[in-house]
């Protein structure tokens, strides 16, 4: 029988889904940097405002995106993987309730108000059903139907995407970090 997962699993799972999904938007914005016509300007100069806003864009709508298909085709989001949950839908799994349950999802950490809210109603509820879960009429659970080192292996991969990212574009996004990293082979194009 299938409980339902504690907020602590899907607080830290809401966490490791950020840093996921903010490595594999790294990812994608690493590919429009090499592969646009602003390259060589983005090496020696910090992105403006509207850069760095398109940036954000890019990444709210890469979880969203990512979020949508993860829990549609899986039932589970890596984070959630890698913490051993699963999503179980009441009404079936249809791509409208996923599209909800993310909207909402989004709205709800993007908003940090909001998510704080959602995350201390879930807490108090029976059910464990924050905002989002209420309206797509979800359940997380602490059971998954995937092998959890795929989980795993996702985040520490999105992760290690999102360190090369900072490391090799710190000075683009006007970050100055000085760890020497930069000097090691593998950070070097």
């Amino acid at each position: 029988m299938n409980t339902n997962a504690s907020m602590i699993d899907r607080f830290f799972a809401v966490i490791l889904d950020f840093l996921t999904f903010l490595g594999l938007a790294s990812g994608i914005a690493m590919l429009t940097f090499s592969f646009s016509e602003i390259d060589t300007e983005v090496e020696e100069a910090v992105l403006s405002r509207n850069q760095l806003i398109k940036l954000l864009i890019v990444m709210v709508v890469t979880y969203f995106v990512l979020d949508v298909l993860l829990v549609r085709i899986f039932a589970t989001t890596p984070g959630k993987l890698a913490l051993n949950c699963d999503v179980d839908f009441h009404r079936g799994n249809s791509m409208i309730y996923c599209i909800l349950r993310s909207f909402f999802k989004v709205i709800c950490l993007f908003t940090v108000i909001p998510a704080i809210f959602s995350y201390l109603s879930g807490s108090s509820n029976v059910d464990s059903q924050t905002y989002h879960d209420r309206i797509a009429k979800t359940n997380v659970t602490n059971t998954t139907r995937m092998p959890r080192f795929v989980g795993v292996l996702i985040v520490l991969v999105s992760i290690a995407l999102l360190v090369f990212f900072i490391v090799n574009h710190h000075n683009v996004l006007g970050l100055n970090i000085k760890l020497g990293l930069s000097d090691f082979k593998i950070f070097k194009f």
